[in-house]
């Protein structure tokens, strides 16, 4: 398969106890959810996120820490696990946790890097890794104390320094996944380490918005005749930088990052296209450098199996 391919485009003109409060609703365009026709799509995001699920037991009366397979440690208080009626929970507690560190598992769980501006609509996120980090009891999915939370120390993504400028995100819990930024947060880097606070379970983000400058444009692309969003997902993955983008619109046959979001002109990205068709992926990535007005025409999409997409994926700048 030649899924690095050059593009054809046409072009049209962490351990103290803090309290991070989440933002309120910016008010911003809400994504679209996933229509009857994507199941197929959905069923491939759920068994990847299935499969890298990782499971914990601890006391919900004592302090407890557990670490990860990538080396994760999240520590957590005693007596700070509620259920849904507000009664303590008391005994075992069971730790799901999903961790995405990488472009490859941003795309293929369906955890993209999408923010939601604090003034409306979205902008990209460079992350320092995303959590799912969940709690249950007999079945009983849990809840935090209030004024309660739990610390974590992770590695850095791709081997690289810990950035000063990360801050905490929490996720919007939809099968469209975005960001909102913690009202106040605290996240030390320490080399190849992050050391933060979080007050919520789910979804949770070390991230900060991209910094762009200059002039910015909508981008449009389009795919083969028979992939729409009945039945196909389209990332942009920004080279250099750990952040990949959703695009959701879908007007005339064509994918819009418009109302949502725009990019920067003469930012080089990578175009990623996927569909299922009978349980087997169908996959094209395609390099571009955006321009003004920018419409990226992906002429064919590939299949292949989930093992060498994730190779391919793992590729990406």
């Amino acid at each position: 398969m030649k899924h690095l391919k050059k593009t054809i485009a046409v072009f049209a003109g962490i351990t103290l106890l803090f309290s991070a409060c989440k933002k309120d609703d910016p008010g911003s365009i809400p994504p679209p959810e996933p229509v009857e026709g994507s199941i197929e799509l959905q069923t491939y995001f759920d068994q990847n996120v299935f499969d890298e699920l990782q499971a914990f037991t601890i006391d919900a009366s004592a302090n407890e820490s557990i670490t990860s397979s990538n080396g994760t440690q999240i520590s957590f208080y005693s007596n700070s696990f509620k259920h849904s009626n507000g009664a303590l929970v008391t005994g075992d507690v069971t730790i799901e946790l999903l961790e995405v560190f990488d472009k490859s598992g941003m795309i293929r769980m369906n955890a993209p890097t999408l923010g939601n501006l604090i003034g409306g609509g979205n902008a990209p996120l460079i992350s320092g890794g995303e959590f799912r980090i969940k709690a249950f009891q007999n079945g009983e999915e849990l809840e935090l104390v209030d004024g309660y939370g739990y610390s974590v120390n992770s590695v850095v993504p791709n081997g690289g320094l810990a950035d000063p400028n990360m801050q905490v995100f929490y996720g919007r819990d939809s099968d469209t996944l975005t960001w909102d930024m913690a009202d106040s947060s605290w996240v030390d880097g320490n080399g190849p380490n992050y050391y933060t606070y979080f007050d919520a379970l789910n979804w949770c983000n070390i991230d900060q918005f991209m910094n762009n400058g200059g002039p910015m444009t909508t981008v449009n692309v389009q795919l083969p005749s028979g992939f729409t969003n009945l039945n196909s997902a389209l990332f942009i993955s920004i080279d250099g930088a750990n952040s990949v983008v959703p695009v959701w619109g879908f007007e005339n046959g064509v994918y819009t990052i418009g109302p949502y979001y725009q990019l920067p002109v003469g930012m080089p990205v990578h175009f990623i296209a996927m569909a299922v068709i009978g349980g087997m992926p169908h996959t094209a990535i395609v390099s571009a450098t955006i321009v003004d007005g920018h419409l990226e025409v992906i002429p064919n999409l590939d299949a292949t199996t989930d093992a060498d997409f994730a190779s391919e994926l793992s590729n990406l700048p």
